[in-house]
């Protein structure tokens, strides 16, 4: 990694609200640190701090899933993620459906096809 990399890294890394945790049933949850380092591979980005890519919004709800998807529901995950972000769960919503859209209108297909946590 070259010291460009790593201060972006450190950039990348001070952008997202990484002490973010829900409480339901009684139970904490959050992101580790071990997360953080695969949210902040180098297909995710920021285009500057509050602004997250789609793709890291996507990255972050599949991590979230991944992680919590069989216990929070939709709405606690989205928050979640929503405040790991630094933005609005209204906000991540729009992010989710735009790169839905977008990856239709891209490779073909429906919305639904591409969409990362649709509400159904």
């Amino acid at each position: 990694m070259t010291l460009r990399d790593e201060e972006q890294w450190k950039m990348y890394l001070s952008y997202y609200n990484r002490e973010a945790r829900i409480e339901y049933q009684g139970r904490e949850y959050g992101f580790s640190e071990e997360d953080f380092e695969f949210l902040n591979s180098s297909s995710n980005y920021w285009h500057h701090a509050g602004s997250p890519s789609s793709w890291l919004c996507c990255s972050t709800v599949n991590q979230a899933k991944e992680k919590f998807g069989k216990t929070l529901p939709r709405d606690k995950l989205i928050g979640l993620c929503a405040d790991t972000l630094n933005i609005t769960a209204q906000e991540l919503e729009r992010t989710l459906d735009w790169n839905a859209n977008y990856m239709a209108w891209h490779d073909g297909g429906e919305p639904e096809d591409y969409h990362a946590y649709p509400d159904v």
